[in-house]
């Protein structure tokens, strides 16, 4: 089986005046075989503000185009949130989403733009999905976003 060893995230933040978010945002992957939610929070960096674009690096991302400018989360430095430590089956993944964390007392909405997930095995093997549907995320709105799968060129 081939097993999920890296994920790549583009997250770009919407432009209302409110579009940005203090909350976290994690990313889902899940299927027939497994599934496992990643953080998306890089230390001392504010990482939803209103227009950002950034991208994320988790896990072993073989496309170095990707990594260039991309940011680490603090929780995925080799260690349990290391996406090859999971041992998620590439191929039966079905279920890509981003989930925004609503506090128990105060939600700050967050207005996604556009996300791109790019996961990947034993090179070549790689998936994205994708969504640049704008998207409202909080407790009014709902917490998650599913993205639909993107054919890769080629």
């Amino acid at each position: 089986m081939d097993y999920l060893k890296g994920i790549a995230v583009r997250l770009k933040t919407g432009s209302a005046q409110y579009a940005g978010t203090d909350d976290p945002l994690f990313v889902g992957v899940s299927g027939s075989a497994g599934g496992r939610e990643f953080p998306l929070d890089v230390a001392w960096f504010d990482d939803a503000e209103r227009l950002s674009d950034v991208r994320y690096v988790l896990g072993d991302v073989w496309d170095e185009a990707l990594r260039v400018g991309a940011r680490e989360p603090r929780e995925s430095r080799h260690d349990w949130n290391d996406p090859q430590l999971s041992y998620v089956g590439l191929a039966g993944v079905d279920r890509v989403y981003l989930r925004k964390h609503a506090g128990p007392r105060r939600d700050d909405a967050y207005q996604l733009d556009e996300i791109e997930v790019e996961l990947f095995g034993e090179k070549p093997l790689r998936r994205r999905f994708r969504t640049a549907t704008a998207h409202w995320l909080g407790l009014q709105h709902g917490l998650q976003v599913w993205l639909p799968e993107e054919p890769l060129p080629g």
